[in-house]
C-alpha cells in the first residue's frame, strides 16, 4: 500500500509482548503499541537503513473490550459471534520516530458494521485459517470481507494503516516530498488502497485499470491527475467529454461511461478507448457504422440490481444480447459493468459476485469477455476481491464535484 502511494521503504520485522496492561485503555494500548514498535525499530535500525522509522498497530474492540487475535478455531468463531450483526471500532494508531527524536504518534477510529450471518459462513471462515492472524478473527479485505456492511471513518485505519494520515504525516517531518497538487495526494492514496486490495486477492495491481469518473470536475482538476501519472479518464455526457478532451487534447485515454444514445454514437466511437454502457443491439450497430479498420471496444452494461431506474440488460436477457452484438461486425464486446445500487458492502459484493459468474457463464473461447468494469469510490476494494479490472473513481480520486 505505501509503496504504490510512493513511499520507498524497508520491512524490519519487531518481537515484542503485544498484551494490554490492567484495564489499559483500548486507544493507550494502540498507541502505546505504535510506539514500542517504532522504537524497536529504531534501536534495530542499520547505518544503511531510510532515517524514518513507520510502525503501527491496530485493535479491535467491542463494548470496551479488546479482541486480540484468536488463539484456535474455537476462539474465532467466538469472537465472530461477538461481532455479528453489530458495530464495533477499530483503532489504528501509527508513530514515526528517529534516531534522536522522540516518537510522533497518532490514530484513526472506524466504525465497522457486521452484518448478521449464519454459522456456516463463520465455520467456512475459521476453517481457511485466516482468522488465526486478524485482531478480532477477521480481514477486511480477506474472507472476512463478506461480513463487514459498512466503515464509517478510515477504510484504511481498518486495513492496519490510515494511508490518508500517515502520508500527511510523513510529509510533515520531511519524509516524503509535498504532493504537488490535492488531487496528486488523492492519487496516491487511491493507488496505494488498489494495491493493498490486489494482494490481499491474489492479483497484480497493474491488472486493474483506474478509470477517473470525471464527469463535473473541472478540467484544472483532470490535469492535476493527468500531471500527477493518471492515464485513463471516464466522462458521462457526450458534450461534456467533448469539451475535456479539446481542453485536455491526446494526454488521457478515453472511457464513456453509463447510457449512451443511439444519436451520440457518431461522436465517442473511434475516439474512446473503451465504452462502458451498451445495452442494446442497436446502440452496438450504430457505433459499429462509425469503427473504421478499429473495432469499438466496448462492454455491455447488466441492470445486476434489476433497477427500475437504471439502464442495461437484465441477468436473463444477457445471452441474447451478447448473441445480437457478435453478429455486428466494427464490435468488439471486452466484457460486462454494472453499477449496484448503494444497498451496503455485503449486498454489493454479492452482486459483483454476480457479476462475475455472469461472465465466466458467457464467456467463450472465442470471446473470452476478459473484463469487468465495476466498483467506484465506495467500494472498489471489494469490487477488486471480487474480480473487478476496471474501477471507475470519482470523488475519492477528485474531491467533491463542481
Amino acid at each position: 500500500m505505501l509503496e504504490a502511494a510512493g513511499v520507498r521503504l524497508r520491512v524490519r520485522p519487531v518481537d515484542l509482548d503485544e498484551t494490554p496492561a490492567a484495564g489499559e485503555p483500548p486507544e493507550d494500548f494502540a498507541r502505546r503499541m505504535a510506539v514500542e514498535k517504532a522504537e524497536a525499530g529504531v534501536a534495530a535500525r542499520r547505518p544503511d537503513d531510510p532515517r524514518w522509522v513507520l510502525a503501527s498497530d491496530t485493535v479491535v474492540t467491542v463494548d470496551g473490550a479488546i479482541l486480540g487475535k484468536p488463539a484456535d478455531g474455537a476462539e474465532a468463531l467466538a469472537m465472530l459471534g461477538q461481532l455479528r450483526g453489530r458495530t464495533h471500532t477499530v483503532l489504528t494508531a501509527f508513530a514515526l520516530a528517529s534516531p534522536g527524536r522522540a516518537p510522533q504518534v497518532a490514530h484513526t477510529a472506524s466504525a465497522v458494521r457486521f452484518a448478521d450471518f449464519d454459522a456456516p459462513a463463520a465455520e467456512a471462515y475459521v476453517a481457511s485459517g485466516e482468522p488465526m492472524d486478524k485482531a478480532g478473527a477477521y480481514g477486511v479485505q480477506g474472507g472476512g470481507g463478506q461480513f463487514v456492511d459498512a466503515v464509517d471513518g478510515s477504510y484504511d485505519g481498518v486495513i492496519g494503516l490510515p494511508l490518508a494520515e500517515t502520508l500527511e504525516a510523513l510529509v510533515e517531518v520531511g519524509a516524503l516530498p509535498a504532493f504537488a497538487s490535492d488531487v496528486a495526494r488523492r492519487l496516491a492514496i487511491v493507488r496505494g488502497r488498489i494495491a493493498a486490495a490486489a494482494q490481499a486477492a491474489g492479483r497484480r495491481a497493474e491488472d486493474i485499470v483506474l478509470v477517473g469518473a470525471s464527469k463535473a470536475q473541472p478540467v484544472e482538476r483532470l490535469q492535476a491527475a493527468l500531471d500527477a501519472g493518471l492515464r485513463d479518464l471516464g466522462e458521462n455526457y457526450v458534450q461534456e467529454w467533448r469539451d475535456k478532451a479539446d481542453a485536455l487534447g491526446d494526454a488521457p485515454r478515453w472511457h464513456f461511461i453509463g447510457h449512451l444514445q443511439r444519436n451520440k454514437a457518431k461522436y465517442v466511437a473511434g475516439r474512446v478507448h473503451l465504452i462502458h454502457g451498451v445495452d442494446s443491439v442497436a446502440l452496438g450497430e450504430a457505433l459499429a457504422k462509425r469503427a473504421g479498420e478499429t473495432p469499438v471496444r466496448v462492454l455491455v452494461q447488466v441492470n445486476i440490481g434489476d433497477e427500475d431506474t437504471k439502464s442495461g440488460v437484465a441477468a436473463e436477457g444477457l445471452g441474447e444480447l451478447l448473441g445480437g452484438l457478435d453478429a455486428v461486425d466494427g464490435l468488439r464486446v471486452d466484457g460486462l459493468m454494472a453499477v449496484p445500487p448503494p444497498d451496503g458492502l455485503v449486498a454489493t459484493r454479492r452482486r459483483f459476485d454476480a457479476l462475475r459468474a455472469l461472465r465466466d457463464a458467457h464467456a467463450r473461447p472465442d470471446r473470452p469477455l476478459p473484463s469487468l468494469s465495476m466498483g467506484m469510490s465506495d467500494d472498489f476494494p471489494a469490487a477488486i476481491a471480487c474480480g473487478a479490472t476496471h474501477v471507475r473513481v470519482g470523488t475519492a480520486l477528485f474531491g467533491p464535484r463542481g
